[in-house]
């Protein structure tokens, strides 16, 4: 395996970022263009591009839920760390 665990996880959330950033700076620009124009126009002619579009559209909201139930899952897990914490509180004396 080339990457570990870690690793595939934090390059899986770095790329969700990314997009977020693109979509941003995609609806910026859309913002900008009411304010000047009072109205934004999409046209495409090209059938084939408008279809690409489309489905490339599909797999980014696809990546973007399951990076989101992915980060609900790991949050979920309980960790080696946490349960020597818990452990740790617990053997504490209250002053």
């Amino acid at each position: 395996m080339l990457f570990g665990r870690r690793v595939r996880f934090a390059i899986i959330v770095l790329t969700s970022q990314i997009l977020l950033i693109a979509l941003a700076v995609v609806m910026l620009v859309q913002m900008i263009l009411i304010a000047m124009n009072g109205l934004v126009q999409f046209v495409e002619n090209n059938r084939a591009i408008l279809i690409a579009e489309v489905f490339l559209t599909i797999l980014i909201i696809s990546f973007g839920i399951s990076v989101f139930i992915i980060q609900l899952r790991r949050l979920r897990e309980s960790r080696n760390l946490d349960y020597q914490n818990s452990k740790s509180e617990h053997k504490q004396p209250d002053h």
